[in-house]
């Protein structure tokens, strides 16, 4: 038997497990190199926001506009400027929110409206349309609770009230003034 012939089976061997080497080494999954992102530069950014969410009968529930909304990379917060909230009850309109910037956290339900805040809650039955305006206003969205502890002004009917600071149930329908207080009552 000549050399060639011996030394075939280990050299074809040799072959196919470097073959097989370079191919595991090919088909390897590299998840891609992330970089690193700036803490200060938004995440994200959507112009012209507009959304909508549904009941689960298909009738709206909320609606927002903003002109614009970010978030950034290391919190859970989105922040807006110049946010619309629309709230509906049973697919009519309860209230609009608009504010000059807010912020919102998923996680907790928490959205907090700063600058010149304007609140509307239409009329219904027999109440009178209500408009509140503040400098600041924290909404709970899961269990409908508005506060702050900030100068507020409110207008029902004909009725005037201004305090500073206010706790709100809106399901409930109760609403509490924490301090200085003056009502200008008009029946």
């Amino acid at each position: 038997m000549n050399r060639a012939a011996k030394l075939f089976p280990i050299g074809l061997m040799l072959a196919l497990g470097l073959l097989s080497f370079w191919l595991n080494v090919l088909t390897q999954w590299r998840s891609p190199e992330q970089r690193q992102l700036d803490p200060s530069q938004p995440e994200y950014t959507i112009e012209q926001l507009k959304i909508t969410r549904f009941d689960e009968q298909g009738l709206p529930m909320q609606r927002l506009n903003a002109s614009k909304m970010w978030k950034l990379p290391q919190s859970e917060q989105v922040h807006m400027q110049q946010p619309d909230l629309k709230q509906f009850r049973q697919g009519l309109l309860d209230y609009t929110l608009r504010a000059d910037q807010g912020r919102y956290a998923r996680s907790t339900g928490l959205g907090q409206f700063d600058g010149h805040v304007d609140m509307l809650r239409q009329p219904y039955g027999e109440q009178a349309a209500v408009h509140l305006q503040t400098p600041s206003l924290l909404v709970n969205s899961q269990s409908g609770i508005l506060s702050n502890r900030a100068p507020v002004t409110i207008d029902d009917g004909q009725s005037r009230i201004s305090a500073v600071g206010f706790y709100y149930n809106h399901p409930a329908g109760q609403l509490r003034l924490l301090s200085r207080v003056r009502i200008s009552y008009a029946p």
